[in-house]
């Protein structure tokens, strides 16, 4: 999973959940944060352990970032995928089934 688009999912589903709006901001200044990056540079942190280096980069986005780098869905965000309530499908009358 290329890890802007991890963050992104990560803020929106806490969005979504109601979570803290610091916590959303957290993900989305992450997520800008990286795309800001030069080519490779993305790379070289993971690489060398210096994310957190980068501002708006923490423990948790860190980790996050350094999963979705290495082709994994993040923990974090399987979890947040786990606890969302499934959506509510409706009929073409607009009821829930």
């Amino acid at each position: 999973m290329e890890p802007v688009r991890a963050l992104w999912e990560i803020a929106f589903q806490l969005e979504r959940a109601g979570a803290p709006t610091y916590r959303v901001r957290a993900f989305r200044r992450a997520a800008q944060v990286v795309s800001d990056l030069p080519a490779g540079e993305l790379g070289r942190r993971v690489g060398g352990g210096t994310l957190q280096a980068l501002p708006g980069i923490g423990a948790t986005t860190a980790k996050v970032i350094t999963g979705a780098a290495g082709g994994q869905q993040p923990g974090y965000l399987a979890a947040l995928l786990a606890e969302a309530a499934p959506p509510v499908h409706t009929d073409t009358r607009g009821a829930a089934r």
